[in-house]
């Protein structure tokens, strides 16, 4: 899991979706995926509370994740600024994971749960 304080990060939407596991590391507990909706990659983080042993590479998964924005967002684009801080406002998760490649730092994406699509 992330090692920065909850305090730094807002919680925006719970979402499942369907991915593809294309890379694990147990060490810093990631997974890297791709989304099958979006053909986009991104990165999960995996609480210790999460198993993902059995998350195989090159697999399709069901997964359910918790998206959180950062905090601190004063070193962004002025065109961006109204995404992260309106919190009032549903976004698509699809503008989430867009949104992860312009601003990696600033976007987070928890596994609560995974199950295999087959």
């Amino acid at each position: 899991m992330n090692s920065k304080p909850e305090a730094q990060w807002v919680f925006r939407i719970f979402n499942r979706r369907l991915l593809t596991v294309k890379a694990k590391n147990m060490q810093v507990r990631k997974i890297s995926a791709l989304d099958a909706a979006t053909n986009i990659p991104f990165s999960i983080d995996a609480p210790k509370d999460v198993s993902i042993e059995d998350v195989e590479m090159e697999k399709t998964y069901f997964a359910s994740l918790k998206i959180y924005t950062a905090r601190n967002v004063q070193d962004i684009e002025p065109g961006f600024m109204e995404f992260f801080q309106v919190l009032d406002v549903d976004q698509p998760v699809e503008n989430f994971i867009t949104a992860y490649w312009a601003y990696p730092k600033l976007i987070r994406f928890e596994l609560v749960e995974v199950e295999p699509a087959e």
